[in-house]
C-alpha cells in the first residue's frame, strides 16, 4: 500500500525575497563567498564580463527583496564594495545603485537620527545607529565610485529624497565633528564630511530646478521692454561705452526679475542682511576654463568640496583710504580686516566678525552669488543665453555710509551693476587703448589710463550701469547722512554685479579658429588638397592658427566678444527687422575678418615666434591653443596636432618648412588665400554653438552641485 507522503522527500529551503531581507549570516554563507570568487576571478583571467555579470546578479538578486522592515546591508558586503566598485567599471550600469538609493530613501530612522540635536554618545546609541550608518557609508562610497554620468539615468523624485537625507546627515557629522564628546559615534561613521558632500555635489550636477527664468524676461527686466532698447545697447554701447537705465518704483514693483532679487536678502538691519549673505556658505574651488569633463574636476579638487569660506577666494571684506604721495597726489589704499587664504572654522564666529567689520567702514564682497543663490543663478543662466557666452558671474558688494570698499579698478570682462537698496555714487573713466583687455592677462598701471575727466553717476535702487571691460572705475557711499545707525539700512549699498566673461574661445579671434579648424577638416581629402603638401595640411593649418593670434594682438575686432548664439527674442513680424540688424551685423564683422587675415597674416613673424618658443622650450606663450583640443576631429587622428603637447607639434612644424622656405611660403599663402575664399560661416557658427553648449554643460554642472551644498534650492527638495 502506498504511503502518503515521501519519506524521502527534501524540505525545499525557503526562499529569500518575499519580504526578508537575508540575515547577515545568510549573506555571508551564500552570497559573499560568490562575490568574493567572483572579484577574484576578474584579476586571474581577461574574461572579465562573466564575472561582472555574477556580480551584478548577485547584487541585483540581494537588493531586490523589499521587507516591510528595512534592515541595513550586510557589513561584509560593505567592506567588500570598495573593491567591487572600483574594479567594475559596469557595475554602476546595473540595478544595484538605485535599489540601495531606494533602500536608503526608505529609512525613515536616518531623520530621526540627523533632525535629533542630541550628542548621546553613549555605546547604546552607537550600537543602535550603527546599522544606519552601514547604509550611508554605502550609498556614499557607492555615489562618488560611479561615474557623473552613470547617474543621468535616476529618477529624480529618489535623487531629491536622498539628497535631503544626504543633506541632513552632512550638517549633522558637521557638528560631530566640532564635538570632542562625539569621538566615538563619528568614528562609526566611515564617511568624513568631504565625502558626504562630494556625493551630493555629484547627485546633484543633472537635477533641475525651479528658478528658471527665460533669457527674453530678463532682456526685458534690463534693457527695456522693446527689443530696439537691446538692440541700441548691442549696436552702440556694448563693448564701446557705459550705459545707465534708470528705474521707476512703480515699474520695480512689477518687475518680477527684481522683485525675486531683492526677496533673497532680509533688509530689515545691516546685521540681518549680512547674515542672510554670509550664513551657511562654503568654499567653491576654482575650475578651469577649458574644463569639459565634470568627473575630472571632481578629482582635482577630491577631499575639498563643502570647505569652509576662503578669504580672497570667496569673500573680500575690504575698505580703501586714501592717502598722499610725495607729489601730493591722492590714491586708494585698501585694507583687509582679515588676512590672505584663511579660512573660517567657526561660521557663527565668522558671522559675528563681518558685522564688526561693517561698522568699521569694511565693505563685504561675496563672491560666486551664482553658485550660492539659486534665484541668482537663474538670473545669471539667462544673461549668459542672451549674450552667448557659457557662464556669467555674479558677485554681491553691501557698504556701509561714508565709505569705499575696491580701490580704484578695471576689470578684465564686462560688467551690469543691479542697485538692490541704497544708492552709490561711481566715477568712471573711458578706456584710454582701443584694445580690450582679456581674461587672464596680467593688469596694467593705473596712471596712464586715468584723467580728472572721470564720468560720475549716481545709482539709485532698481538702476541698472553698465562697465565695459577695460574702464576704469571706484564707488563710493559719501553721503553724509550722520551717525550711522546701528540698526538701520538707510544710505548703506547693496549691489549686484553680472561679470559677463568672454572667454577665449567665444572671442571673435576664438571664431576665427574654428572656423579655420571647420574649413580644414571639411576640405581635408577635397580635390584641390590632393597635392605633394597634403601631409603638410596639419602642419599650414597650425602655422595659420599662430599668425591669427599674432595678428589679434594689436587688432581689438579679434578681442571682441562673437555674439553669433545670443539667445535672441523670439521672432515676430515687429522684431524682425531688429533681429536682421543683429544678425548683418555679427556676420559683417566675420567678413571683416577674414580680409584682414589674408590681407595680414605674416608668414615670417609667425615662424620667428615659432623659433622662438621651441628654442627656448617654452610652450607658454601657446598654453591658449588648449582649447581647441575640444573641436571635432575627422579621419586619422594620428595625423593631427596634438594641443596638449604643442611644443612636439611646433617642433615637426620647423622641420617640415626648413627644407625651402620660398617654397613654403608660396604653399602656406595659397593654403591661406583658398582658406579665406571658401571658409562657410554657417559651418562655423555650427561648430561654434556646439562648443558653447559643451562649456555651458559643464558649467551648469558644476552650479548645480555648489547650490546644493548651499541649499539655497529649498524647490529641489520638496
Amino acid at each position: 500500500m502506498p504511503s502518503a507522503t515521501k519519506p524521502n522527500k527534501r524540505k525545499k529551503r525557503k526562499r529569500c525575497g518575499d519580504g526578508a531581507w537575508p540575515s547577515s549570516s545568510a549573506f555571508n554563507r551564500r552570497v559573499f563567498p560568490i562575490l568574493l570568487a567572483a572579484l577574484r576571478s576578474t584579476r586571474q583571467t581577461q574574461h572579465r564580463h562573466g564575472a561582472d555579470s555574477t556580480v551584478a546578479r548577485l547584487l541585483r538578486r540581494a537588493l531586490s527583496c523589499s521587507p516591510p522592515s528595512l534592515s541595513p546591508l550586510p557589513g561584509s558586503l560593505v567592506a567588500l564594495l570598495p573593491l567591487l566598485l572600483t574594479s567594475r567599471g559596469h557595475l554602476a550600469d546595473s540595478a544595484v545603485l538605485p535599489s540601495i538609493l531606494y533602500l536608503f530613501s526608505q529609512v525613515e530612522s536616518i531623520s530621526g537620527i540627523t533632525d535629533s540635536k542630541s550628542t548621546d554618545c553613549s555605546q547604546s546609541a552607537c550600537k543602535a545607529n550603527k546599522s544606519f550608518y552601514l547604509i550611508i557609508d554605502t550609498v556614499v562610497l557607492m555615489l562618488n565610485s560611479c561615474k557623473v554620468d552613470r547617474l543621468h539615468n535616476l529618477q529624480q523624485d529618489l535623487v531629491r529624497k536622498v539628497l535631503r537625507l544626504l543633506y541632513k546627515i552632512w550638517k549633522k557629522v558637521g557638528i560631530l565633528g566640532l564635538s570632542t564628546d562625539c569621538i566615538n559615534s563619528k568614528n562609526q561613521l566611515q564617511s568624513r564630511e568631504h565625502d558626504i558632500s562630494e556625493a551630493i555635489f555629484r547627485l546633484s550636477v543633472d537635477i533641475t530646478y525651479a528658478a528658471h527664468m527665460e533669457p527674453d524676461e530678463v532682456r526685458r527686466s534690463i534693457f527695456g521692454q522693446l527689443v530696439s532698447d537691446y538692440e541700441n545697447f548691442l549696436l552702440n554701447y556694448w563693448e564701446k561705452s557705459t550705459y545707465l537705465r534708470t528705474s521707476k518704483k512703480k515699474n520695480l514693483e512689477e518687475d518680477s526679475v527684481f522683485t525675486s532679487l531683492l526677496n533673497g536678502f532680509d533688509p530689515k538691519t545691516p546685521d540681518t542682511i549680512i547674515q542672510s549673505l554670509v550664513n551657511g556658505i562654503v568654499s567653491c574651488p576654482a575650475i578651469a576654463s577649458d574644463e569639459l569633463d565634470i568627473s575630472s574636476f571632481l578629482r582635482e579638487v577630491q577631499g575639498s568640496l563643502g570647505t569652509t569660506v576662503k578669504y580672497r577666494q570667496d569673500i573680500r571684506v575690504v575698505r580703501t583710504r586714501n592717502q598722499c604721495d610725495q607729489t601730493s597726489r591722492s590714491y586708494g589704499v585698501e585694507e583687509h580686516f582679515f588676512d590672505d587664504g584663511i579660512t573660517f572654522q567657526d561660521a557663527d564666529a565668522f558671522v559675528e566678525k563681518c558685522k564688526d567689520a561693517f561698522q568699521n567702514g569694511f565693505s563685504v564682497a561675496l563672491r560666486g552669488m551664482e553658485f550660492r543663490s539659486e534665484k541668482i543663478a537663474a538670473i545669471a543662466s539667462a544673461v549668459a543665453d542672451l549674450f552667448g557666452q557659457p557662464s556669467v558671474g555674479a558677485n554681491i558688494y553691501f557698504s556701509p555710509p561714508r565709505s569705499q570698499g575696491l580701490a580704484r579698478h578695471y576689470d578684465d570682462h564686462c560688467v551690469l551693476v543691479w542697485q538692490l537698496l541704497g544708492h552709490k555714487k561711481w566715477t568712471i573713466w573711458p578706456n584710454a587703448k582701443l584694445l580690450l583687455p582679456r581674461l587672464y592677462e596680467p593688469f596694467e598701471s593705473l596712471d596712464e589710463l586715468v584723467d580728472s575727466g572721470g564720468r560720475m553717476e549716481v545709482l539709485l535702487e532698481g538702476d541698472i550701469m553698465y562697465v565695459p571691460r577695460g574702464f576704469v572705475h571706484e564707488a563710493h557711499t559719501d553721503v553724509d547722512v550722520g551717525e550711522l545707525q546701528a540698526n538701520s539700512t538707510a544710505d548703506c549699498s547693496l549691489h549686484l554685479t553680472l561679470a559677463i566673461e568672454v572667454e577665449p574661445p567665444f572671442e571673435w579671434e576664438g571664431f576665427t579658429h574654428i572656423a579655420l579648424h571647420c574649413w580644414t577638416e571639411k576640405h581635408w581629402s577635397s580635390a584641390f588638397l590632393k597635392s605633394e603638401v597634403d601631409d603638410q595640411t596639419s602642419l599650414f593649418a597650425l602655422l595659420l592658427h599662430v599668425a591669427i593670434r599674432l595678428l589679434s594682438e594689436d587688432d581689438a575686432t579679434f578681442r571682441k566678444a562673437c555674439m553669433v548664439a545670443a539667445k535672441l527674442p523670439p521672432s515676430s513680424s515687429c522684431t524682425r527687422t531688429h533681429l536682421k540688424a543683429l544678425e548683418s551685423n555679427q556676420r559683417s564683422i566675420f567678413d571683416e575678418i577674414i580680409k584682414k587675415v589674408d590681407k595680414s597674416c605674416n608668414f615670417k613673424e609667425t615662424l620667428m615666434c615659432i623659433e622662438i618658443a621651441v628654442k627656448e622650450k617654452n610652450d607658454e606663450p601657446f598654453q591658449w591653443m588648449s582649447w581647441l583640443r575640444h573641436l571635432p576631429k575627422r579621419g586619422d587622428a594620428d595625423d593631427k596636432v596634438d594641443f596638449c603637447n604643442i611644443l612636439g607639434a611646433l617642433e615637426e612644424l620647423l622641420e617640415a618648412v626648413s627644407c625651402n622656405l620660398e617654397q613654403t611660403l608660396a604653399e602656406f599663402t595659397d593654403f591661406k588665400s583658398r582658406f579665406c575664399r571658401y571658409v562657410v560661416y554657417e559651418d562655423a557658427r555650427e561648430s561654434f554653438e556646439m562648443l558653447l553648449q559643451m562649456y555651458r554643460t559643464t558649467r551648469n554642472q558644476y552650479m548645480r552641485g555648489m547650490l546644493a551644498l548651499h541649499r539655497k534650492h529649498e524647490n529641489w527638495l520638496v
